[in-house]
């Protein structure tokens, strides 16, 4: 994907510079756009709530959607592996 064009789908949906766009698809059961993304490496495994630096505990429950600001008329989905961190003070929380 060219930059240009991620660069705009992260002012479209609202994402910061931390997440990396791996694909677009859309979804035509769902009639949605899917937006596949995963955290920068300097971002992983840190904790869900406090954003400290934790162990990994375990993968979670798979991926997981999240609803974004929608594109025009087509809702749209973010989707992403959501693993488990063992945070020191917050114990096994979602990274």
């Amino acid at each position: 994907m060219a930059l240009l064009g991620v660069n705009i789908w992260r002012g479209m949906l609202g994402v910061d510079g931390a997440t990396v766009i791996e694909g677009i698809d859309f979804d035509e059961e769902a009639d949605c756009v899917v937006v596949h993304v995963r955290p920068r490496r300097s971002t992983k495994r840190r904790c869900g709530r406090c954003g400290v630096r934790a162990a990994g505990y375990d993968q979670g429950e798979g991926r997981r959607n999240w609803r974004t600001l929608d594109v025009g008329k087509l809702v749209c989905h973010l989707q992403a592996d959501s693993p488990r961190v063992n945070c020191p003070e917050h114990g096994p929380t979602v990274a």
